[in-house]
C-alpha cells in the first residue's frame, strides 16, 4: 500500500511538473508575439519587398521608376491613402493602385524580422528600383559628387547614408555587388524617401571602380582615421568621391591604396571612431560642391 501511495504521489508530481511546464511555455509566448498576428503575418510576392513609413512610402509613390503592387492602410489611414493614390505617379499593374486594409496589428512584424515596424499605418509593396551604370554618372555633370561604400553591410547605415547623400547635394552612392545587402525596407525606411531620388550604383570590382572614377578626373579620397590630410581643403574640388570603409574594419587595404589621399575627420576629442552614416554626413557637409 505504501508503495502504491509513493507511486501516486510521484505520478501526481509528474503531471503537476508537465501542467506547469505547458503554462511557462504558455506565458512565454503571449509575452513575446500576438498568436493572432503571426497568422497573419504578411509576405511579399517574390521579386518583391515592403516599404513603410509615411516618407519613405509617398516618396515612392511619386517615384516614375519605381513600380508598386499593393499600397496597404488601416481604416484610420484609410482617407489618407486614398489621397495618396490620387496623385501618385509611380508604375502600377491596376489603375487606380490596389488598396488593402488591414487591422492594425498586421503591421506590426515584417516576414523577415523579429524587430517591430514603425510604420504609421501605412505600406506599400514594391519592386527594387532599377541599378543605374556608372557611365551615367560620371559624364552628366561639370561638378560631382560620390559617396563609395567599402563592403559596408548594415541596412540602416546605408539608408542613412542615402539620406545624408541628398542632403548634402551628393549625385550618387556606389556599392559593392558582394557582401552588401540588397535593397529592403529597413533601407528604405531609413532613408526617409531619399532612396527615390539618390541613384545607387552597383560595381562588381571596387578597386577597378576607383581607377575608373581616377580616371575620370575624379579626385577620389578615402576616410580613415591614419588618414594626415584636411577634409575641408577637398570642398574646391570640382569632381570629388569620397570611399567610406565598414562599419568594423574600415577600407580594405587595396581600396585605401587606389585613393588619391587618406584624410580623416579633425575632432576636438580623440576617440576610435564614428559611425560610419554619421562620418560620411560630416564629410558629404565639410565637401559640398561649391558652384
Amino acid at each position: 500500500m505504501r508503495q502504491k501511495n509513493l507511486k501516486k504521489k510521484q505520478l501526481g508530481f509528474d503531471i503537476d511538473k508537465k501542467n506547469k511546464k505547458k503554462v511557462i511555455e504558455k506565458n512565454t509566448f503571449s509575452k513575446n508575439a500576438d498568436p493572432q498576428s503571426r497568422k497573419r503575418r504578411l509576405t511579399a510576392k517574390n521579386g518583391y519587398y515592403f516599404i513603410w513609413g509615411y516618407h519613405a512610402v509617398t516618396a515612392a509613390l511619386s517615384n516614375p521608376n519605381r513600380f508598386v503592387r499593393t499600397f496597404y492602410a488601416s481604416p484610420k489611414t484609410k482617407e489618407m491613402a486614398m489621397n495618396l493614390i490620387q496623385n501618385a505617379t509611380c508604375k502600377t499593374d491596376t489603375d487606380p493602385l490596389k488598396l488593402m486594409i488591414l487591422d492594425v496589428a498586421q503591421f506590426s512584424l515584417p516576414p523577415d524580422s523579429s524587430e517591430k515596424r514603425v510604420h504609421q499605418q501605412l505600406m506599400i509593396e514594391v519592386k527594387p528600383l532599377e541599378i543605374t551604370d556608372l557611365s551615367d554618372i560620371l559624364f552628366a555633370k561639370k561638378h560631382l559628387r560620390l559617396v563609395v561604400l567599402d563592403q559596408i553591410t548594415d541596412t540602416r547605415n546605408i539608408g542613412a547614408i542615402i539620406r545624408s547623400a541628398k542632403a548634402f547635394g551628393c549625385d550618387a552612392v556606389i556599392i559593392s555587388k558582394h557582401n552588401a545587402p540588397a535593397e529592403n525596407g529597413n533601407l528604405a525606411r531609413a532613408a526617409a524617401g531619399a532612396l527615390e531620388d539618390i541613384p545607387v550604383v552597383k560595381v562588381t570590382n571596387l578597386k577597378r571602380t576607383i581607377e575608373t572614377l581616377k580616371s575620370n578626373a575624379i579626385c577620389c579620397i578615402g576616410l580613415d582615421t591614419s588618414g594626415s590630410n584636411n577634409l575641408n581643403q577637398f570642398s574646391l574640388e570640382p569632381k570629388l568621391a569620397i570611399i567610406m570603409g565598414s562599419e568594423n574594419y574600415g577600407m580594405r587595404r587595396l581600396t585605401k591604396e587606389a585613393c588619391d589621399h587618406v584624410v580623416k575627420i579633425p575632432m576636438q576629442n580623440e576617440m576610435e571612431s564614428l559611425n560610419v552614416s554619421v562620418a560620411s554626413a560630416i564629410a558629404l557637409y565639410a565637401t559640398q560642391k561649391n558652384n
